[in-house]
């Protein structure tokens, strides 16, 4: 990745991403590919590729856990047709030890990483699970149905928190602020923004 001379991310903004969309979309009417998507877009960017686009992205993977539940941009790709894949799904160990969802384990009989794959289930987005252990792997097949007020529970997690994807010096995110990229500044809540 070419830095600049402050640390920052060099851009080359001699194309954006609706141009490399554009590219993707010729490689599916190749035939080489079955479907092409994004990652980490916001609907403000999903937005503005959406006004070029000839094909709607497949998939947006995002980072999406309890602290980052990511609402809107979730119920806004279900409206498209847009399927939704978590990366950091679990919330590493910030959210696998928060108390509720280690209650919620203690309750159901299973482990922490168990609850928030059944939440991911439960609000049918796909994710990404990594293990290498093998045991692990299985374990992160056998999903639970959560009472509804459990699910409520984890819901109220929600902190808008990044936990994979952190800000430079400059405050940037692969050298876009924020406001560029349309996610929202940590911990303000979508609910929180509106008022």
């Amino acid at each position: 990745m070419p830095l600049n001379v402050d640390g920052s991310m060099m851009l080359d903004e001699t194309c954006d991403f609706n141009d490399t969309w554009k590219e993707m979309e010729k490689v599916l009417t190749s035939g080489k590919v079955r479907s092409i998507g994004v990652s980490n877009f916001s609907i403000k960017t999903l937005e503005q590729l959406l006004k070029t686009a000839k094909v709607t992205p497949a998939v947006l993977q995002i980072e999406l856990h309890p602290y980052l539940a990511q609402n809107e941009l979730l119920q806004w790709c279900k409206n498209k047709g847009i399927t939704v894949v978590a990366y950091a799904a679990t919330g590493y160990d910030a959210v696998r030890e928060d108390p509720i969802i280690v209650a919620l384990a203690k309750k159901y009989n299973v482990t922490p990483t168990q609850i928030v794959l059944s939440w991911h289930i439960r609000r049918e987005t796909g994710l990404v699970a990594k293990s290498e252990n093998p045991s692990r792997q299985e374990e992160n097949l056998k999903v639970i149905e959560l009472q509804e007020e459990d699910a409520t529970r984890i819901d109220a997690l929600d902190k808008n928190r990044r936990l994979c994807i952190q800000p430079d010096k400059q405050g940037k995110v692969f050298g876009w602020t924020f406001d560029r990229l349309g996610w929202q500044e940590e911990g303000v809540l979508q609910t929180e923004a509106k008022l």
